[in-house]
């Protein structure tokens, strides 16, 4: 199994593999037998991303009984509502009657547990279904909003001008000291390296080459993009959005041009719907 552990755009992806929301990253010590065994359980081969060329095991089920504590709790919560029927023992003085009854009680109850899981594995299926429905409705949202966000970081590169403003300087440094500072130069340095599984430069010597290769009209742009990178991935909710600062201080939308007697549109930052979704849920531009 291949998998991707920086996220790029469904096209830029390698064919077959899996993306890094895709997966769990499973800790696997030496004893094999202190985690129980999964059937999704594989190991994977990162392909693209921080790591390339490493293996990994990986979980590829969102509801893994072994591996999703939530999905665990569920089905052990389900089990000690709906216990498995026990027939109940004979007396001495049972006469063969109150056997034959007791049998019958116990088919009666055994038959209603069965009809119970049935019952409750077909809702499952249906909340399943439901819920990988909204799964892939926000997926495609997200990615709507990320090929937006891509966008706007493009034009914000293309846009890089000679010499900062103060102003400008200002809102790179800001959004320089809000970004991770232990990995933000691998995603940076992904880019820069390309899908070269053999590459075995750390992220250092990778952007210490690329920046001596420069002329010196890149250098402007090699900032921005190393200190947006991180910012371009989609915010958390409440998080403030330093990508839709920098489009306004450094490549503000055009004002379309409208016939007489229209109205005029105007293209708006990107608010802060939700920045990093986690450290390490950051794209590579």
């Amino acid at each position: 199994m291949q998998i991707e552990t920086t996220w790029r755009s469904p096209k830029e992806q390698r064919p077959g593999a899996l993306s890094k929301n895709d997966y769990r990253v499973l800790d696997i010590p030496n004893n094999p037998d202190a985690e129980p065994p999964c059937p999704n359980s594989k190991t994977a081969l990162i392909v693209f991303g921080r790591g390339a060329g490493k293996r990994l095991t990986v979980c590829t089920d969102d509801q893994c009984p072994v591996h999703d504590a939530a999905t665990a709790e569920r089905l052990a919560k389900e089990e000690a509502e709906n216990l498995q029927p026990v027939m109940e023992p004979a007396t001495p003085e049972e006469t063969e009657e109150e056997a034959q009854a007791r049998q019958a009680e116990y088919e009666r109850c055994r038959r209603e547990h069965t009809e119970e899981q049935l019952r409750r594995e077909e809702e499952r299926q249906q909340q399943a279904e439901r819920d990988e429905q909204e799964r892939e409705a926000e997926r495609a949202r997200r990615e709507a909003l990320r090929a937006v966000r891509l966008a706007t970081f493009d034009r914000i590169l293309d846009n890089a001008p000679a010499i900062f403003t103060a102003a400008q300087l200002r809102v790179l440094l800001t959004a320089l000291v809000n970004v991770d500072p232990y990995e933000f130069l691998d995603e940076v340095a992904t880019y820069f390296a390309g899908d070269d599984e053999n590459n075995r430069q750390s992220a250092e010597e990778v952007l210490s080459t690329t920046i001596a290769a420069l002329p010196d009209g890149g250098l402007t742009r090699f900032a921005l993009r190393l200190v947006f990178t991180e910012h371009a991935a989609i915010p958390r909710e409440g998080d403030f959005d330093f990508l839709a600062e920098a489009e306004v201080i450094f490549a503000p939308p055009q004002t379309k041009k409208v016939g007489k007697g229209q109205k005029k549109k105007t293209t708006t930052p990107i608010k802060a719907a939700s920045v990093r979704e986690a450290a390490k849920s950051k794209l590579a531009a």
